[in-house]
């Protein structure tokens, strides 16, 4: 699944009705060799009921991940808006500091941002990026905006209100990293298709001896577990390579020049 999830979108669509239309029509084809044999009549004597059960413990299941997946979107653009916000505010008060802390904190921003975009980022796709790593750009901020002892109020307040700023951005910055770690675990990716595959093996057993019925049926079925499963893999990874992915473009655009 990690590979899949990898692809663009389209990719992703084709392969996620490709195999799943693929495992319909393989169970399809034993159903139908098996419907002319003495044993199909055994097999009709499956109850719908089972049905309900099985339907049921594969929506819930597909609900919890689904919630779970817009979550961590819904968090990730929050996270790369709160970082890009906290370093907008972090240059814009480095104006009122002395030229020299003021030219510092930029190039220690514009490192930020630079390190971030080319080693972070990819880092973060690949499932790689690690806490450990020390912010270097934000540091080197930090240090230059605690550099000196303000002489005016106004000073005063600009280098609190940005020490404040670059936290805000570490906080983030932390977050983000840690987010880009989420993903739904294979274990997850088995149980939603074993219990597919049961659900199908249990509309072909129910409608054996009625071909017709069989192919839609399985067909409709199929269609709406690869919709599924393409809404989950699309969305999974928001700092992933495949899918809809979270690109720096905001955080390239906080620095005024």
């Amino acid at each position: 699944m990690p590979w899949i999830e990898a692809q663009s979108t389209p990719v992703i669509i084709l392969l996620a009705f490709g195999i799943c239309y693929f495992v319909t029509a393989a169970i399809f084809s034993v159903a139908a060799f098996l419907s002319r044999r003495a044993v199909a009549q055994d097999l009709k004597a499956v109850s719908p009921v089972t049905l309900t059960t099985l339907g049921v413990v594969l929506g819930l299941l597909i609900i919890f991940l689904a919630s779970r997946v817009w979550t961590n979107l819904d968090r990730a653009i929050e996270y790369v808006g709160q970082e890009a916000g906290a370093l907008r505010q972090t240059v814009l008060l480095a104006d009122s500091l002395p030229p020299e802390v003021r030219t510092n904190v930029r190039q220690a921003i514009q490192k930020h941002l630079h390190l971030m975009e080319t080693e972070e980022w990819p880092a973060m796709a690949r499932r790689q990026a690690s806490l450990q790593s020390k912010a270097v750009g934000l540091a080197e901020a930090l240090a230059a905006v605690l550099s000196f002892s303000p002489a005016q109020t106004n000073q005063h307040v600009a280098q609190e209100r940005a020490v404040v700023a670059i936290e805000h951005a570490l906080d983030a910055r932390r977050n983000r990293v840690r987010l880009s770690q989420a993903e739904i675990a294979p274990i997850q990716w088995v149980v939603i298709g074993v219990l597919a595959v049961l659900i199908l093996i249990t509309l072909a057993m129910v409608h054996i001896q009625n071909g017709l019925t069989m192919a839609i049926t399985m067909f409709i079925f199929s269609t709406a577990i690869a919709v599924c499963v393409v809404l989950l893999m699309v969305y999974d990874r928001p700092f992933g390579t495949g899918g809809f992915v979270i690109h720096p473009t905001v955080l390239r655009d906080i620095m005024p020049d």
